[in-house]
């Protein structure tokens, strides 16, 4: 797609974005609200970023805003961007104070995350260019619609939403006023495509990740479809309640450490509990030497000697429980420790289980800190997966596969609001 600009001594380069037969229906779309559902790497932020930077060339001086969940996950998001302003050749410039892009002819695009500390991140902002949120259905409902707000005095409002499903929540109330039938919106444009579409996509790669997720997760993550057993495994506004951030003083005399061990590849986490479900992330850290790990816990141990620490054992006979032995001999009758094997299928489901119940009444609270982002955005993307092995029926939980996702923060809080 050319981007084509109101001022004619910017002349834009040719771009290599060639819209396939999806993407071309999404462009073609006048509708004011255009909602896109599809399955994961089937272009839709990429065509997204392509219509918002096109947007933005056309309306000179306007605002827009990008909504995301967490601002871990924008990484992927603004390479979408950078590449649809590629053509500008360098008539554009990104502000990391203020997260935007400010084109050559004042449009401006702010970048916003729902895990903003204010709650309220959009915030002040009038939209009369476009707002974009991606991966809407990781976005609380309430930060959409106080981003929803901003486009209210707009005469011409302009809104994308991209998302693979996650549940039947607001996303997928707002895709159905779009789709075809007696209740749909003016308003509104729907769209819904699989992985399988995308002519860019891995035919034979898709197909052996069908087989290892399973048939209801394929149908969401690969299919575009909305499914009742989300794999997101908590949910936002819970999330939201549950990590206050406020800063908590360390009190009680309940007190329960939970320890994730890694070394290289993954961190090391400990997680502090009270009695009151108040909640600290002491550490988080990687690349220590297994006899540092060991003076700090030990140490953390000294410090609250009342504490009982689950310590990660794995399935028994690695690092954890090498730990655990070395733990046990150091502080002898002192060290209250309990093993935790997180291998074990039923220990895993058992803890994780007993967390998302706990985070669903707003038993827990969590204390700011500077690891505090990290377990949001772990807690949002942690997911659950439906199995069934020997006609049974069992649900597996971790984090998602993707290349620097990470779910040690997660298993840690679980073992300390376990133990």
């Amino acid at each position: 797609m050319v981007l084509q600009a109101h001022t004619p001594r910017i002349k834009l380069l040719p771009t290599p974005y060639r819209p396939w037969w999806a993407q071309r229906m999404f462009h073609r779309s006048r509708a004011p609200v255009k909602v896109v559902v599809a399955g994961r790497q089937s272009g839709k932020s990429h065509s997204a970023a392509e219509e918002v930077v096109q947007t933005m060339c056309r309306r000179p001086g306007t605002t827009s805003l990008l909504l995301a969940p967490t601002y871990k996950s924008t990484k992927g998001i603004l390479q979408h961007v950078r590449r649809a302003l590629r053509p500008l050749a360098g008539k554009w410039v990104w502000r990391e104070m203020d997260k935007l892009f400010r084109l050559w002819n004042g449009a401006t695009l702010y970048v916003r995350t729902a895990d903003d500390k204010s709650g309220v991140p959009t915030r002040g902002l009038t939209v009369d260019g476009v707002m974009w949120v991606d991966e809407a259905g990781y976005v609380p409902e309430s930060s959409w619609q106080a981003a929803l707000l901003c486009t209210t005095a707009v005469e011409d409002s302009r809104i994308i939403i991209t998302t693979t499903p996650a549940g039947k929540n607001w996303v997928y109330f707002l895709w159905l006023t779009g789709w075809p039938g007696p209740e749909r919106s003016p308003r509104v444009e729907s769209f819904r495509f699989r992985s399988l579409d995308s002519p860019y996509c891995n035919a034979e790669a898709i197909e052996a990740m069908k087989t290892q997720m399973g048939a209801k997760r394929a149908l969401q993550e690969l299919e575009g479809h909305f499914t009742a057993d989300s794999s997101a495994c908590f949910d936002p506004e819970d999330v939201r309640a549950c990590l206050t951030g406020d800063q908590l003083q360390i009190r009680g005399d309940q007190l329960s450490f939970g320890v994730d061990l890694a070394k290289e590849q993954d961190f090391t986490c400990i997680t502090l509990m009270n009695e009151y479900g108040e909640t600290w992330l002491i550490d988080r850290y990687r690349g220590t030497e297994w006899p540092d790990q060991q003076a700090r816990l030990s140490g953390l141990l000294r410090k609250y000697p009342d504490a009982v620490m689950g310590l990660d054992t794995g399935a028994g006979g690695g690092y954890g429980n090498m730990m655990y032995s070395y733990l046990e001999r150091e502080l002898g009758s002192k060290a209250r420790l309990i093993p935790i094997k997180t291998a074990s299928r039923g220990v895993k489901a058992e803890i994780i289980e007993t967390l998302v119940s706990d985070i669903q009444n707003h038993r827990l609270r969590v204390s700011a800190g500077k690891h505090l982002d990290d377990l949001r955005h772990e807690l949002l993307f942690f997911e659950s997966h439906r199995k069934v092995s020997g006609g049974v029926e069992h649900w597996e939980y971790r984090g998602p596969t993707t290349k620097g996702e990470h779910d040690d923060t997660v298993i840690s809080l679980a073992m300390a609001n376990f133990v």
